[in-house]
């Protein structure tokens, strides 16, 4: 069998060999990096072939995968880091407990922007530290202390290759007004850390009204064209830009609190589910006119029996992510929190993996990144 094997095996790697090898180069750079990274186990002149930084900066990125963490009863920390790919199958692409970077202590992922990882750990001295890293080129740097961090604050990374080779961190400042809902916190201003000058910048909240901050980590902030949008209570956007000058509120056509934000073919888009009676609908809103702040109803999709069977919700099962270039919508679903995703045009839904019942929020969506990206850390 050894023969055979080999009998089928050679003329392959003959065939290939005989290409030339700028021909070789030009299709590999045509290949999404998930497709590389399988071709690295063909032979040894492929994983050096497919390591190139050359044919890896030029590779289509896409959605690969998704973080997230799930309860440990064995290990020494709470939780594990866990990574799944897109498709639900293979080994994963990338690996979850970020070995590369130079700390001991749980980390926590908290979020996750055009390729790079915001992350939260311990000191051994009980501070909050972050960390933004790259896990593709595995670069990082150490963000400088700054006293908001040792409260419950909001915290998110903003980059955008296509705006600035410098990521953004926006740490939202809140009070707690404790005559109100204490779960409800107000925003009072905005420190944005910048890759470029290395420093913390504190802006005041030019917002007008204190406004109510959504508690749930579910709701994600999210990051378009150089501005950091935040969801509220209520049915509005808090939005910023990368220097703290721009500030503005748009209204949203849902409650936050019952809705997804999200990114989809460069523009904001927002998912709402709504249960009336025996009735399920799911509808999806884009913002078409962002300077006129029009929301435009996309789809609005009366879900069969058969299909609410398949998308039972329960507890605080719902939408976690929409796909950056089509609209495919992911779900955690059920008891197990099984991972799915739903094509809205076709109606139709694709089992990825389970989560498990330990499964714990956010559940982050990541798209590889090998653009170079600016700081005064390590590289």
């Amino acid at each position: 069998m050894e023969e055979s094997s080999k009998s089928i095996d050679q003329p392959a790697a003959a065939d290939a060999s005989l290409l030339p090898e700028d021909l070789v180069i030009e299709i590999l750079s045509r290949v999404p990096y998930g497709s590389l990274c399988r071709f690295k186990c063909v032979s040894r002149s492929w994983l050096t072939l497919c390591s190139d930084p050359d044919i890896r900066n030029k590779s289509p990125q896409t959605l690969s995968g998704f973080f997230y963490r799930r309860y440990s009863w064995h290990h020494r920390s709470s939780y594990l880091q866990q990574f799944t790919n897109v498709s639900g199958r293979g080994r994963p692409m990338i690996d979850p407990s970020l070995p590369f970077l130079p700390i001991s202590e749980e980390i926590n992922i908290v979020d996750c922007c055009n390729g790079l990882l915001l992350c939260q750990y311990t000191s051994p001295q009980h501070d909050y530290e972050y960390i933004v890293c790259n896990p593709t080129t595995e670069k990082w740097t150490k963000l400088p202390k700054t006293e908001a961090m040792d409260y419950v604050n909001t915290i998110t990374l903003g980059f955008d290759p296509a705006v600035s080779s410098h990521f953004r961190v926006f740490l939202l400042a809140q009070d707690i007004i404790l005559d109100q809902d204490p779960n409800m916190y107000h925003g009072a201003g905005v420190e944005i850390y910048s890759s470029e000058t290395g420093r913390w910048t504190y802006r005041q909240s030019e917002w007008g009204d204190l406004p109510k901050l959504h508690p749930c980590i579910r709701k994600k902030s999210v990051f378009l064209n150089g501005v950091m949008h935040f969801p509220v209570i209520g049915s509005s956007l808090l939005a910023v830009d990368m220097e703290g000058k721009t500030w503005r509120k748009i209204p949203t056509p849902n409650q936050t609190c019952s809705s997804f934000l999200g990114l989809c073919q460069g523009r904001l888009y927002s998912v709402h589910i709504d249960h009336n009676n025996d009735d399920t609908q799911l509808s999806v809103w884009v913002l078409e006119d962002y300077s006129g702040e029009q929301w435009t109803l996309k789809h609005y999709v009366t879900l069969e029996p058969s299909e609410r069977r398949h998308l039972e919700f329960e507890g605080g099962n719902g939408v976690i992510a929409i796909h950056p270039e089509r609209e495919l919508v992911f779900l955690t679903l059920g008891r197990q929190c099984n991972l799915i995703s739903f094509d809205v045009e076709s109606r139709t839904a694709h089992d990825i993996c389970s989560l498990g019942d330990l499964y714990d929020i956010p559940c982050l969506p990541y798209v590889p990144s090998f653009s170079e990206w600016l700081s005064d850390g390590n590289e």
